[in-house]
């Protein structure tokens, strides 16, 4: 679930090379912040698991992934049991190359490379 919306906001603004850019931080980043959220599952350190939801949530929502952002805020904000975290965290990752696609599509689309 892609914001397309969010996403053309930001080409109007930034244009299309600043679209390009804030994509490719978040792909140069993710694959770390993504590390760090799995070693503080790890670690089983609470608080600091849910402040790396909150960063990642952030991230996700500045390049229009609203519904990863979303089971982020999740993780942030509401209730959850470790196995839970655990499951739910191994499919965002799994799907997050899936969302990725979606993005440099819609960046293809507008002949961004």
């Amino acid at each position: 679930m892609l914001d397309k919306k969010l996403l053309e906001q930001y080409a109007e603004l930034m244009g299309d090379d600043g679209v390009q850019d804030m994509y490719s931080t978040f792909s140069d980043n993710i694959g770390g912040y993504l590390n760090h959220m799995q070693w503080l599952l790890q670690k089983r350190d609470e608080k600091e698991f849910r402040n790396q939801a909150h960063r990642i949530k952030g991230a996700c929502r500045s390049v229009g992934l609203r519904q990863l952002a979303n089971i982020m805020e999740r993780f942030e904000r509401e209730h959850w049991e470790w196995q839970q975290a655990e499951e739910e965290l191994a499919q965002w990752t799994a799907e997050l190359p899936m969302h990725q696609h979606q993005i440099e599509a819609w960046l293809s689309a507008r002949r961004i490379q």
